[in-house]
This record gives C-alpha cells, sequence and structure tokens, in this order.
C-alpha cells in the first residue's frame, strides 16, 4: 500500500505540473492574438504605425524574461519550496496578463512590458520547478516525466486559442484593412473585446496555478521508487536475495546519473560552467529560438495572407498546440529509448525541412498549410523536453533548476535577435528569405547535437 500511495503521489505532481504549464504556454498564444492586439493598438490609435513585425518584440520581451528569471526560480525552490515558488511566479505572470487591460489602451511600451517582460519574468519563475519535482519522484523517467509536464506548456495554446477567439471574434469576421500586404481588423464588435479578454485570461490562469501548485510536493528523504517498490514485493514473497537484490535494482536507479568511472554527476553551477558540453546545449537554444520565436509569433500573420477564415486559423493554432505538447512527450520518449543526441538531430532535422518548404503551402491552400504548421510545432517542441532531460543527465539532478535556468539564459539573447532580424529584414527578404535564413539557423544547432558527447555508465550517449 505505501508503494502505491507515493507511486499516486508522484503522478499527482505530474498532473500539478501539467496544470501549472498549461497556463505559462499560453505564450504561444501570442500568435493567435496578434492580428487582435496589433489591430487594436492601429485602430484606436495606441500606435498606429505598429505592424506585425514589430509586435513580435512583445513574445521576445517574454522570451527574454522567463531566460532571465529562470534560474532565480531554481533558487526559489530551494528557499521557499515547490508550492509557494510556483505560486509566486504564477500568479506574476497572471497579474501581467491582466494588467494589460489598462496598458493596451494606452502605450505599446507599456503592454511589452506587462504582456511581454512582466508575464516572461513570472514564467521563468515557475517554469522548472514542477519538472524538477516530478523528476525526483520518477528518476529513471526523466524524458517522459519532462515531456508530460511540458506538454502541458505546448498544449495551452489548444484550449486557450479557442477561448480568445470564441470571446473576441465570436462571428468569424475576416480582417478588413489590407495595408502593406498584411491584414488587419477594424471592426469596433471585435476590437472592443481586446482588453477584456485580458482580465478573463488572467483570472483563468490564476485559478488553474493555485490548484496546480497545491499538488506540488517534495519525496520522502532517501526515496527510491524501484527499492520501495520491490522492496514490499520482496518482503511479501518471503524476502528472498534481498541484499543482491537490492544492489541490482540500486545500481539500474542510479545508472542514468553516473559517469563511465562510476560516479554519480551533481555538479554545481559553477562546476556546470566550466563543462564544454554546457555551451554546446546553451548554443542550441540559442539557434533553435529563431525558429521558435518567429514561427511561433508570425505562423498566423503569414497565413492570412491567403487564408480569410479566422476560426480556421485560430483551429490551426490549437492544432499546433497539440503536436507541440504532444511531440514533448513523444521527443522525451526518444531521449529514454535511444539518447538525446539522437532525437535532437531528428528535432532539428525535421524543422529545417518544413521551414524550407513552408512558402508552397501558399500554392495549396488550407489543407498544406495545417498539416505544415503542426509540423513545425512538433518539430521544435522537442527543445523543450531534450534539453532539460540533457542538463539533468549531464549535470545532475542535485541543481537542476539552476543549471537548466542557465541553459535558458539563452533565450536572453535569442529572443531579440529573431526580433530585430524579423523587424528589419522582412520587408527586405520577404517571407520566403526569413524562412530560409531560420533553417540555417536550426541547422547550426543540428550540427552542436550531434557534436555531444556525454557518455553514461555504459558508454552510451546520454
Amino acid at each position: 500500500m505505501i508503494c502505491v500511495s507515493r507511486r499516486w503521489r508522484g503522478y499527482s505532481v505530474v498532473l500539478g505540473g501539467v496544470l501549472i504549464h498549461l497556463t505559462l504556454g499560453t505564450i504561444y498564444t501570442f500568435g493567435n492574438m496578434t492580428p487582435y492586439m496589433t489591430s487594436y493598438m492601429k485602430k484606436h490609435k495606441v500606435d498606429e504605425t505598429l505592424n506585425y513585425a514589430e509586435s513580435t518584440w512583445i513574445m521576445s520581451l517574454a522570451a527574454m524574461g522567463q531566460g532571465a528569471s529562470m534560474f532565480l526560480g531554481g533558487m526559489l525552490y530551494k528557499a521557499l519550496g515547490p508550492k509557494l515558488s510556483t505560486l509566486i511566479g504564477g500568479w506574476l505572470a497572471s497579474a501581467g496578463v491582466a494588467l494589460t487591460y489598462f496598458t493596451i489602451k494606452s502605450s505599446f511600451y507599456w503592454t511589452l512590458f506587462t504582456y511581454g517582460f512582466m508575464f516572461g519574468i513570472g514564467v521563468g519563475l515557475a517554469y522548472a520547478t514542477p519538472m524538477g519535482c516530478a523528476m525526483k519522484w520518477l528518476p529513471h523517467k526523466e524524458g517522459l516525466v519532462n515531456g508530460c509536464v511540458v506538454a502541458g506548456f505546448g498544449g495551452g495554446a489548444f484550449i486557450f486559442d479557442q477561448i480568445q477567439t470564441a470571446f473576441i471574434n465570436p462571428n468569424n469576421q475576416k480582417a478588413d484593412l489590407n495595408e502593406d500586404g498584411e491584414k488587419y481588423f477594424t471592426q469596433d464588435n471585435i476590437l472592443d473585446r481586446v482588453p477584456h479578454s485580458f482580465l478573463l485570461l488572467g483570472g483563468c490562469y490564476a485559478a488553474m496555478q493555485f490548484i496546480g501548485s497545491m499538488l506540488l510536493q517534495e519525496p520522502p528523504e532517501q526515496y527510491s521508487p524501484l527499492i520501495n517498490c520491490k522492496e514490499a514485493r520482496r518482503t511479501k514473497n518471503g524476502g528472498k536475495n534481498k541484499g543482491a537484490n537490492m544492489l541490482d535494482e540500486e545500481s539500474d536507479s542510479d545508472k542514468e546519473n553516473e559517469n563511465p568511472n562510476g560516479e554519480e554527476r551533481n555538479f554545481s553551477p559553477r562546476e556546470t560552467l566550466r563543462q564544454s558540453e554546457f555551451y554546446k546545449l546553451w548554443f542550441i537554444y540559442l539557434f533553435n529560438g529563431q525558429g521558435i520565436s518567429f514561427i511561433s509569433s508570425l505562423y498566423k500573420a503569414f497565413g492570412q495572407t491567403f487564408i480569410s477564415d479566422d476560426y480556421f486559423l485560430a483551429v490551426v493554432g490549437s492544432l499546433s498546440a497539440v503536436c507541440n505538447g504532444g511531440g514533448r512527450i513523444m521527443w522525451g520518449a526518444l531521449a529514454d529509448k535511444y539518447s538525446f543526441k539522437t532525437a535532437m538531430v531528428f528535432s532539428t532535422g525535421l524543422f529545417s525541412f518544413f521551414i524550407l518548404s513552408f512558402e508552397l503551402t501558399s500554392l495549396v491552400g488550407k489543407p498544406l498549410y495545417l498539416i505544415w504548421v503542426c509540423c513545425l510545432f512538433l518539430s521544435f517542441s522537442g527543445n523543450f523536453s531534450l534539453l532539460p532531460t540533457a542538463t539533468a543527465r549531464a549535470f545532475g539532478k542535485e541543481h537542476y533548476g539552476v543549471n537548466y535556468g542557465m541553459v535558458f539564459t539563452a533565450s536572453v539573447i535569442s529572443s531579440p535577435i529573431a526580433a530585430l532580424l524579423t523587424s528589419k529584414l522582412k520587408v527586405v527578404i520577404h517571407w520566403y528569405g526569413m524562412f530560409y535564413m531560420v533553417a540555417f539557423f536550426s541547422f547550426l544547432s543540428m550540427c552542436l547535437a550531434w557534436s555531444f558527447k556525454v557518455k553514461d555508465s555504459t558508454g552510451k550517449d546520454i
């Protein structure tokens, strides 16, 4: 009974992490919200010259805030425990969303702060703790656990894209203003709902974060699910071969965290910074971040150039969120079965292929566009289950929150680079030029993943 109870407590921690990440992952709803927010600020003369390329700075600042604060989330976790540290980060993000009700009416720059930077800081503080906590309960399945938790992050848009569009544009009206090849809404019955949508969203996020945070808890000291469960079965069967079995199971449970010399990896943040493989993970995130920022922000704006059905584009956003969430589980499971290196090479290679051919969707129309957007989200989703898994396996779980936070600081640089390149180059090299540029960055990540050399205790790639 103790074994079953502890196992289900571990599953409840994973569930809590999923609930929290469903709200944090609404950063991916920005692509759906961009036409509404940009149109609102243009129509109400908050910023009449604003365009879609410039509005990507909102998501870029959110990603910068997330990257800058994630290692602080690891410190809060150690100081305050999983419940309070996660709730502080989650409610800060929710407050940023709710405050956008006021800022979107007054200033693009204040909107950058609340819906961008403030939201991102909260996401960063709350992001890693649910994963670190869940991995302690199920240490032999880091890839799958990380994949399940961050599937919530990828799947948040599946729920909230539909809520946003149903609330703001319930009659599926078309964007009716064409300006420099980009389409915007001018209808008052749509745009008047935009500020109120942030109050609705902020309240939903805060309630879900409270429930999820209450489900988080640390396992008891010296907890080992494999040893405890099998020990209970051995006791029931008479305790035969107890000593030998315990040694074998302890070895199985720990082998993923050992280096080839048999010593457990638990690098402090300072020691981690001395490892060359840390910088490979950092640059993989830096290069992958270009494509993630670009597609997440502008997939709908590109679709609007040849698709006028706003409901269909919202459905595309929701289905791509399912692929984003499900892909994280898939890539995490592949890392468990094969290795981080193999899974990341395939992930970046697939993204390069689909982004290079994305322009073809405008020739075929809705069906191919839907398939390609889903495949793009499916391929880049690996970034968010594979990099946490690689961090835990390469540098240990003891300082995982801070170490992964340091890897994630790449987004502090990646996001403004992506926004700058998009805002300055899109009018020069157009959509197809942007697709080729993003594919090049993804190819660089694939090369770095191929060169990743950390091994486990058996000499295999982690």
